[in-house]
């Protein structure tokens, strides 16, 4: 028979680092206008606009899915605690 280990504490570490990466994802939105006028050529500016639109669709998918699996994650690591500490609790008590 296998025992189950569960690596609690990297859980809880990849939940926090995904939702670092949404929040960074997030802080980048409108980065392209930041540009404007800078290029040099109207078309080069009209891409990165294009670009940028586009990838504000992606991004919304991208965003739902990394806040779920975060949150996942982090009430995993949440659950998995205190399922250990009920489980311990009986062991400790005195006979």
């Amino acid at each position: 028979m296998a025992d189950l280990v569960v690596d609690v504490d990297a859980l809880e570490t990849f939940g926090g680092q995904l939702e670092s990466i949404r929040a960074r994802m997030n802080a980048a939105r409108d980065w392209t206008h930041q540009y404007d006028g800078q290029m040099g050529a109207a078309e080069v500016e009209d891409a990165l606009h294009s670009f940028s639109s586009g990838w504000r669709d992606g991004r919304k998918e991208i965003d739902g899915s990394l806040k779920a699996l975060s949150d996942m994650l982090t009430n995993s690591a949440q659950t998995f605690r205190q399922t250990d500490e009920g489980l311990k609790k009986p062991l400790e008590q005195p006979n």
